[in-house]
């Protein structure tokens, strides 16, 4: 039988960890799996919290407490590393698991020796619940589930938040300490061999407020969260030439979504469009579009 780990990554999110531990607990499974909290030095009550509900739930969890703040990314490689499981879940630290997550994705990975990593579909919300839009499915509507390539991930690019991102250990072997985003890791998990799979059902609340701490939440945010997006397929580019093609159409749909979102880019990013525009290929960018449009939520508040 497979081991588990689920990886909790949180800041300053007292108001939500509890709520979020709670729904990890009370999933409902047919495996053992450890969960690993890593908090990064919260400014708010958040480890007090931690603690305390440790206590309360005894043996369950172990904790990560740092004492100096180290950015996202580090916490996220931190607790990455320290988790022991054949299959890690990712979750951030202010979501809400749907019953049956952890069961849905496990058995994905039991049946199919050559699934490295699995997504699902998710449910947007806000605190008040005054927004809720959950999000589509980039295939045919009356299936389970559907399986994916190396070659459609790099085509598609993030195609699902970072709560429902499962994956392989053994699939992993990138090492980097700078910032990045999920799907740098996502593509690693497929090179040299193997798919991923996509669940036709929303299996976690992502929390999405209007203002809040998350890359997205302001325009200087959302300018990061492209320009680290933009260095993970120039990666990409250099490392895995037969992907170019496929890359490219990723690359130039985000290019036009963060020119329609924030109305600004860069020059190294004008300059990799226009300096590779021989690797266009119409059918592949009309399917980049049509699955990012797919897996956002209809009603969007940011």
């Amino acid at each position: 039988m497979l081991s588990a780990s689920v990886v909790v990554s949180c800041y300053n999110q007292e108001d939500y960890i509890e709520e979020c531990l709670d729904s990890i607990l009370g999933q409902q499974v047919d495996f053992e799996f450890d969960i690993i909290v890593s908090d990064d030095c919260s400014k708010d009550t958040t480890q007090q919290i931690l603690r305390d509900y440790c206590r309360r739930h005894p043996g369950r969890i172990d904790l990560i407490l740092r004492d100096e703040n180290v950015g996202a990314a580090l916490n996220y490689h931190g607790v990455h590393a320290a988790a022991t499981g054949d299959i890690i879940f990712h979750f951030d630290g202010d979501d809400i698991m749907e019953p049956g997550k952890l069961q849905a994705q496990y058995d994905i990975f039991s049946n199919h020796d050559d699934v490295n990593i699995v997504f699902h579909k998710a449910t947007y919300f806000s605190d008040d619940r005054s927004y809720c839009s959950e999000t589509l499915y980039p295939g045919t509507t009356n299936e389970a589930f559907s399986f994916f390539s190396l070659s459609q991930l790099a085509r598609w690019g993030t195609t699902a938040v970072h709560s429902s991102y499962a994956y392989r250990k053994s699939s992993r072997r990138a090492k980097i300490e700078r910032e990045f985003m999920e799907w740098f890791f996502a593509i690693d998990s497929l090179i040299p061999a193997g798919r991923g799979v996509y669940i036709n059902k929303s299996l976690v609340m992502y929390r999405c407020n209007t203002s809040g701490a998350s890359y997205l939440s302001s325009r200087a945010g959302k300018y990061k969260s492209y320009n680290l997006y933009f260095g993970d397929i120039y990666h990409y580019f250099e490392q895995c030439p037969e992907l170019r093609s496929d890359l490219y159409s990723n690359f130039l749909v985000t290019f036009l979504a963060m020119l329609k979102s924030i109305r600004m880019t860069n020059f190294v990013a004008v300059k990799f469009l226009f300096k590779n525009v021989r690797f266009f290929r119409i059918r592949s960018f009309l399917d980049a579009v049509s699955v990012r449009k797919l897996v956002g939520p209809a009603i969007r508040v940011r």
